[in-house]
């Protein structure tokens, strides 16, 4: 009985442990820049979303993580060395399992002034389940204002039961932010898996 009640007990520690981990999958594209910095001015790639509460408390967070690494923000696009367009966005599916039906259309690599780069989002619509699944999205793009010019871009998605912590996308955004924009550029072409509490 007495064992019973600890291996239940260890079951539940784990369960608590696994619903307040975060863990996403980051992919980013960029040629090498090694000294990319500098004024940036966000604006949503929803331009409906410009202005509101939602996008400035994401773009806080976004800005947070880019003031590590060198970049200060701007006021308005005037004036700012770069523009970053940020898209965001949930999607539920029921249970564990299954593949994510989150689909994210990003450009990769080679930049340049004649190549087109796409930054969307497509999510599944369906009624909430009692049980499910949150995955949540963010990508940026960072586009030089003088041309337009696409320097970097990454996505982050990361899922988490739809009551955890992290299940919410605005008490995930800073963890989102942060894994996106960790060891910035990162990688090109490469996913990583970011981990933290």
């Amino acid at each position: 009985m007495q064992k019973q009640a600890l291996a239940l007990t260890a079951l539940a520690l784990l369960a608590a442990c696994t619903t307040n981990r975060f863990e996403a999958d980051v992919t980013r594209f960029h040629m090498t820049q090694p000294g990319l910095r500098g004024s940036i001015y966000l604006e949503p790639l929803e331009k409906t979303a410009a202005g509101t509460l939602e996008f400035q408390n994401y773009a806080s967070a976004v800005n947070a993580e880019l003031a590590e690494h060198g970049f200060s923000l701007a006021s308005g696009r005037e004036g700012a060395e770069y523009v970053g367009v940020l898209a965001y966005g949930q999607t539920t599916r029921e249970g564990v399992g299954g593949g994510s039906p989150v689909t994210i259309g990003i450009g990769g690599g080679t930049f340049g002034k004649n190549v087109g780069v796409g930054l969307g989002t497509s999510f599944g619509i369906g009624e909430k389940k009692t049980k499910e699944t949150a995955i949540n999205m963010l990508a940026l793009k960072i586009e030089r204002a003088s041309d337009k010019s696409v320097l970097w871009e990454g996505r982050a998605v990361a899922e988490a039961g739809s009551t955890t912590r992290y299940g919410p996308l605005a008490a995930a955004m800073p963890a989102l932010a942060d894994a996106l924009l960790r060891d910035f550029p990162g990688t090109s072409g490469q996913t990583v898996t970011y981990k933290s509490q």
